[in-house]
């Protein structure tokens, strides 16, 4: 290898590094608690969830076929999360499987432009 390969492989290393710092990093401050449900029913998936608006309203959104929907809102959370439990209660009646998601991971993927 030549002083040009080296110091491309050293960047591209130190690149990695500081990927994975971050990447970890945002693991810590991913938990979401009980605000988010997934459901499955064989390769199917479903989501339901509950977000806090700017006007300090929540609204309880179902995920379906990756298109959200608003399925109640309101100005206590109590009542988004109560929402979201009848909606669930319905899928596992129907034999999905849901559970309470408690963290999430994302992944940012940096490229390189020198190659």
């Amino acid at each position: 290898m030549n002083r040009d390969q080296i110091s491309a492989l050293k960047s591209k290393v130190a690149l990695f590094s500081a990927t994975t710092v971050f990447f970890f990093a945002s693991l810590a401050a991913a938990d979401l608690g009980d605000s988010l449900v997934l459901c499955k029913n064989n390769k199917t998936v479903r989501t339901l969830r509950v977000e806090m608006g700017a006007d300090s309203k929540c609204r309880a959104i179902y995920t379906k076929q990756g298109v959200d929907e608003t399925i109640g809102s309101g100005l206590n959370p109590n009542s988004c999360v109560e929402f979201v439990s009848n909606v669930r209660k319905n899928l596992e009646e129907a034999k999905w499987n849901c559970r309470e998601v408690k963290e999430a991971r994302t992944s940012n993927v940096l490229i390189d432009s020198a190659e």
